[in-house]
């Protein structure tokens, strides 16, 4: 599949998911909303008849048209304008709210209006929503005061309308579930889309880094078989010191390849072992990386803080840790490769920067460049030999011995790598 394709795929869920997600939210606020109104139309029945009782018992005829009156979602007033037994209203008001199918907890508060004072206020709980049975009296006693005015609270109907919601809560979760799950499919396909590009550049890059060392001992080997190059020693000894340089390089790439195919934290043992970091920088320098840095017109400039720096770590690891950097410092650099090593030993231990002159990386693939396989892209041009696996190699080598690796950079303006490796720190 294209990239272009998987771009559109990408955009048409992101659509798709937003487009759900705000009609979800739309309809469960139509929700929410449907259920306050029929939370409100119940309990102003309910407490319409409550008021409608209670001026029955008192022989009242007075007109009970709009003597509810809701003050906020969860605070309800009665006009009653007569005698209220609280006794009786408790167990009217419990009565028509489960009638109206109202399971939730509530305050009752009596007003007098005459003394425009609380009288009475009590929680209910309907834990227990079974209707007890209360014989009603026909009429209140004669000494009891005229109290006209009554309010219910509701404290916990957020909890109630919830509980109400539930099919619509369900329904989302599985929504968002689906969501989630939507999410994942794409984040697979875009991470096997990615593997699978990385894979197909590792195999071009490994046989562009085959290809071009067996072709120099396929035409070597075909030279080296005309009899006439006994005559010439010179010219075979050249011969064969290529043949075997080709080897040596194809044999270093396989088990570098090997190496990371089986690289891991419980894989990869380090043999540590004290040494002075000076000598070993300096002899891989002087046996490999002067001769190609100064084959280009280039330099390589050593500092070291102090002379004598000892260090705790594994001497091979560390050796190809410098000769990846150094590597990579020779390879990406399109003018005279300008090298400044610096290992400085501090109180938590040993500090090496490797800075180079060479075309340097952006910020897009900076963090990408620890990943095994990972390559910059260059298209089909294939200019920088390579396999993705030096700098994957290098961390991996600083976090087993306890330290890290820093790369800053600019594109045209060169790399610096910086790697730490501390002190006492056990194998």
């Amino acid at each position: 599949m294209s990239n272009k394709s998987l771009r559109v795929i990408f955009i048409l869920a992101v659509l798709c998911t937003v487009l759900v997600i705000v009609t979800q939210f739309f309809w469960l606020k139509k929700a929410v909303d449907l259920e306050k109104k029929i939370f409100n139309s119940h309990v102003t029945i309910a407490l319409k008849n409550v008021a409608v009782q209670l001026l029955k018992m008192n022989e009242n005829t007075s007109t009970v048209d709009s003597i509810v009156t809701q003050v906020d979602d969860k605070y309800y007033t009665v006009q009653v304008n007569d005698k209220i037994d609280t006794v009786v209203l408790k167990h009217l008001i419990k009565r028509e709210l489960l009638a109206q199918q109202i399971k939730t907890d509530y305050k009752i508060s009596v007003f007098d209006c005459e003394s425009q004072n609380m009288i009475y206020s009590e929680y209910v709980s309907m834990n227990n929503s079974e209707i007890e049975d209360f014989p009603l009296p026909s009429a209140y006693s004669k000494n009891m005061k005229g109290n006209n005015y009554f309010g219910v609270y509701f404290p916990l109907l957020k909890d109630f309308l919830t509980r109400e919601m539930s099919n619509w809560i369900i329904s989302s979760l599985v929504l968002v579930l689906f969501l989630f799950i939507l999410a994942y499919a794409i984040f697979i396909i875009f991470r096997q889309k990615r593997l699978s590009e990385i894979q197909k550049d590792f195999v071009n890059n490994m046989t562009h880094e085959f290809k071009t060392p067996l072709a120099t001992i396929k035409i070597s080997s075909e030279v080296l078989k005309n009899p006439n190059i006994v005559k010439n020693p010179e010219r075979l000894l050249n011969y064969a010191t290529i043949i075997n340089n080709e080897t040596i390089h194809l044999t270093n790439q396989v088990e570098r390849v090997l190496q990371m195919a089986k690289s891991g934290k419980d894989v990869v043992q380090l043999n540590k072992e004290t040494f002075d970091l000076k000598p070993l920088v300096l002899d891989s320098i002087e046996k490999t990386y002067k001769v190609l840095v100064r084959s280009r017109g280039g330099d390589i400039q050593c500092h070291f803080e102090p002379e004598s720096i000892n260090v705790n770590a594994d001497k091979l690891h560390i050796k190809n840790v410098i000769g990846n950097l150094l590597d990579n410092a020779i390879k990406y650099c399109k003018q005279k490769p300008q090298i400044h090593i610096n290992c400085i030993e501090t109180k938590d231990g040993v500090e090496i920067s490797i800075k180079d002159n060479g075309i340097g990386i952006s910020k897009e693939n900076m963090k990408f460049i620890f990943n095994k396989f990972y390559r910059i892209p260059t298209g089909n041009l294939h200019d920088v030999k390579g396999f993705g696996l030096g700098l994957n190699y290098v961390k991996l080598i600083c976090k087993l011995h306890g330290g890290d690796i820093k790369v800053s950079s600019e594109l045209d303006k060169g790399s610096e790598f910086c790697i730490f490796i501390p002190k006492n720190i056990k194998s």
